[in-house]
């Protein structure tokens, strides 16, 4: 990624004038925008450094006592594993509850194989029949094989 000013702008003000402090993939090229350019981001810099004085001088609270056993106490409580094949099947297929894109997917895929399973030819010897291309067509969008082709072709 090339280092632009805004992204040198960025990192100063999200973490401050020190480059330790910065993400290592882009500390080098920052300090090295910087150096060629440093008019540019002695404003920024010392604006910075001034927050950075303050944040250190800040005398920061104790903890009051037993907080982090209210908040463990008020967040929400994971739920209690179903009992049976089908709750254990649930909680195997869907380990974080049903969501919507495991719900799609799991639809999606017993959607394809009943119509794999209803448009697939009997034997090996049978071609795919005029409904079952339809069906292919349709799944796809278009009304069958002619709506396809006419679009494909112009």
């Amino acid at each position: 990624m090339k280092m632009t000013d805004e992204r040198v702008l960025d990192l100063i003000a999200a973490f401050g004038a020190e480059p330790m402090g910065w993400p290592e993939e882009d500390r080098d090229a920052a300090q090295a925008h910087i150096a060629a350019r440093p008019e540019r981001f002695s404003a920024a810099l010392e604006e910075a450094k001034l927050l950075d004085l303050a944040f250190e001088q800040a005398d920061i609270p104790d903890v009051p006592v037993g907080l982090s056993e209210r908040i463990l106490a008020d967040a929400p409580q994971a739920r209690r594993r179903r009992a049976g094949f089908a709750g254990r099947f649930r909680d195997m297929v869907f380990p974080n509850g049903v969501r919507w894109p495991a719900g799609a997917t799991a639809a999606a895929l017993f959607m394809g194989l009943i119509a794999g399973v209803y448009s697939a030819p009997a034997t090996a010897d049978d071609s795919y029949t005029f409904a079952s291309q339809d069906l292919i067509y349709g799944a796809l969008g278009y009304d069958g094989l002619e709506v396809y082709a006419e679009e494909v072709s112009g």
